[in-house]
């Protein structure tokens, strides 16, 4: 019968682990992560604390993504897009490219305005363009991007860039 391993170690402190503080917990360097922070780590945490490396505790609190208003805002503009697609009033590109922007810059309506009159979303009169933008669901128009044609846009709200941008192109944001 073979001899066990275990008789081999009998004797022996370590077992053949080396030294016993390398093993079983975090003792030789004062306990594992946030341990003795406000015991015997104290004025490491002190110091941490200043630069704001560290927090101890919980701070703060998130509110639920069903109440926040932005998350609200996207989930109404998506439904919209979904219905107009359904109802035949949206293409797959056109519906593909609002869907993935949950707020609109005036340069994303610069670009596709075409597209929506041809749909029947805006109307062209003379080289003045129309759009109701909550029809499409959104209620706040950002001022990003470059705008090149007159529109006259219909939104809730608008941001001072987008609707200076607008102006300057010769067109105008009626704000609900």
């Amino acid at each position: 019968m073979p001899k066990k391993k275990v008789k081999k170690f009998r004797g022996s402190r370590t077992f053949g682990w080396g030294s016993h503080k390398k093993r079983r917990g975090r003792g030789s360097r004062g306990g594992a992560g946030n341990a003795g922070v406000h015991k015997h780590k104290y004025i490491k945490f002190v110091k941490l604390a200043k630069k704001g490396e560290y927090l101890f505790g919980k701070h703060g609190f998130t509110r639920p993504k069903i109440l926040r208003k932005d998350y609200l805002n996207v989930q109404a503009v998506k439904e919209t897009l979904r219905w107009l697609r359904e109802e035949g009033k949206l293409d797959d590109y056109t519906y593909r490219y609002l869907y993935s922007r949950p707020e609109l810059n005036a340069g994303d309506l610069d670009e596709i305005i075409d597209r929506l009159a041809s749909l029947g979303l805006a109307e062209k009169e003379g080289d003045v363009y129309r759009i109701d933008l909550t029809e499409l669901g959104y209620s706040k128009l950002l001022g990003s991007g470059k705008v090149t044609r007159k529109m006259e846009v219909k939104v809730f709200e608008a941001t001072p860039k987008a609707v200076e941008k607008i102006e300057a192109a010769g067109g105008k944001v009626v704000a609900e």
